[in-house]
């Protein structure tokens, strides 16, 4: 038997406070979270990033003769089939191209790049 008397309605009140409390506990960990597990990642990712800069010089000397022999492919095959490579494979060649010559001179633009930066 009850001692006391509940007012009506408290106990929709209080699966109401629950339920709501639990939602911006969540709604709270949904907000936060894409501000957090960017910087977990970049921090986790610093000595894998370090690691590829320890890469460099052999990864950029595979690229030259990847994208040599791509092109030697492709001169090749015009050669054979007499016919002029599609545009697409031209452009997407003239880009490999253009990201090579900035890796083979990348020693060269990091620091210029690094003081224009700071400024």
């Amino acid at each position: 038997m009850k001692d006391a008397k509940e007012p009506p309605g408290s106990k929709a009140a209080g699966v109401t406070a629950v339920t709501l409390s639990t939602g911006a506990v969540a709604c709270g960990v949904c907000c936060v979270l894409p501000f957090v597990l960017p910087a977990t990642v970049l921090a986790s990712a610093g000595p894998l990033l370090a690691w590829f800069v320890g890469m460099h010089v052999w990864v950029t000397v595979l690229a030259i003769l990847s994208v040599v022999g791509a092109w030697g492919w492709i001169a090749r095959q015009t050669r054979r089939t007499a016919r002029k490579p599609a545009t697409s494979t031209l452009v997407m060649m003239g880009a490999a191209t253009a990201l090579l010559a900035v890796a083979v001179l990348w020693p060269l633009l990091e620091r210029p790049l690094i003081r224009m930066l700071r400024v």
